[in-house]
C-alpha cells in the first residue's frame, strides 16, 4: 500500500522544522538555561572560553605572522575574525553529533520536534559567539584597524552561515545517532577541514591550487563574514556560494529528519 503524500519523508521533515522555529521561546530559553548551568559558580562565566580563545589568536596569530612572513596588522585580523567563526561552525557540528543523545531522557518522555534540540545548540554557541566577538574588537581596536559599512554585512553572514550549520546539525544528528562511531569520523572530519580552509593561510598564497579554497564551501561560509571586516568589500561569489551551500544542506538535513524522526527514540 501506497504511504500518504502527508507521509512523505519532505512534508514530515519540513512541518518538523516550520513547528520548530514556530516556538522560539522554547529553544532560546533552554539554550539560556544551558549556559547559566555550565558556568554556574563561575566567575567570568562564558567569558573563560573568550580568554583562552584570545591567548591562542593572539599567541598563534603573532607565531604564524612571523612564519608565513606576513605583517601582524593585515595578518592578525584576518586569522582573528576567521578562527572566531570557524570556532563557532566546527563547535555547531561537533556539538549536533550528540544533539540527540545528550537529550535522551527528554526525547523519550515528550514529544518536541527533533530541530528543537538542534536549536538549542545553535543558540547557546551563539551566545559564546557573541563572548568571543569581544576578542575581535580588542584586535581591530589594538591595531587600529577601520571598519565602515560593510561590517553590516556580517549579519546577514552570520545568519546565512548559521542557516548552513543547521542543515549540516540536521544531518550528522541522524547519521550519528544511528551510527555511534560516527561523531569521531566528523569531529576528525572537521579538523582536517580547518587546514582545508583558509584560516591560517591566505587564499592567495595558494597559486595555481586556488582551486582548494575556490570549491570549498566552508572557506565561503567563513568568508561572508570575514571579507565585509577585514576587506571592506562585498563577496559576492562567497555570498552565492553559501546561499547555495545552505539550501542544499538544509534541504538534505529535512529529508533525513522527516525520514527516521520516529525512529531516533529507538535508537537511542
Amino acid at each position: 500500500m501506497n504511504k500518504p503524500i502527508d507521509d512523505a519523508p519532505q512534508r514530515a521533515g519540513t512541518r518538523e522544522l516550520l513547528a520548530a522555529l514556530s516556538n522560539p521561546h522554547l529553544w532560546a530559553l533552554l539554550a539560556w538555561y544551558d549556559i547559566r548551568q555550565r558556568y554556574r559558580r563561575s566567575v567570568l562565566g562564558p567569558f573563560w572560553v573568550t580568554l583562552s580563545t584570545g591567548i591562542m589568536i593572539g599567541t598563534m596569530g603573532i607565531l604564524w605572522s612571523y612564519l608565513f612572513k606576513n605583517d601582524v596588522k593585515a595578518y592578525l585580523p584576518f586569522f582573528s575574525v576567521g578562527s572566531i567563526v570557524w570556532t563557532f561552525y566546527s563547535t555547531q557540528i561537533n556539538e549536533a553529533c550528540l544533539g540527540f543523545v545528550q537529550f535522551e531522557h527528554t526525547i523519550k518522555q515528550i514529544r518536541f520536534p527533533m530541530p528543537v534540540y538542534l536549536l538549542r545548540i545553535m543558540v547557546r554557541n551563539l551566545i559564546i559567539l557573541a563572548h568571543n566577538c569581544v576578542i575581535i574588537i580588542l584586535v581591530f581596536a589594538v591595531l587600529r584597524v577601520g571598519v565602515d559599512w560593510h561590517a553590516l554585512l556580517i549579519i546577514p553572514g552570520l545568519f546565512i552561515g548559521s542557516v548552513a550549520m543547521l542543515g549540516i546539525s540536521m544531518i550528522v544528528s541522524v547519521f550519528c545517532t544511528r551510527f555511534r562511531d560516527m561523531p569521531m569520523i566528523v569531529q576528525n572530519a572537521t579538523m582536517v577541514l580547518f587546514y582545508l580552509t583558509p584560516i591560517i593561510w591566505h587564499p592567495n598564497s595558494l597559486g595555481k591550487h586556488g582551486w582548494v579554497a575556490e570549491w570549498n564551501p566552508f572557506a565561503h561560509l567563513v568568508e561572508i563574514v570575514r571579507a565585509p571586516l577585514v576587506d571592506q568589500v562585498f563577496p559576492v561569489q562567497s555570498y552565492l556560494w553559501s546561499i547555495a551551500s545552505a539550501v542544499v544542506f538544509v534541504v538534505f538535513g529535512v529529508l533525513l529528519q522527516g525520514r527516521y524522526r520516529n525512529r531516533i527514540a529507538y535508537w537511542l
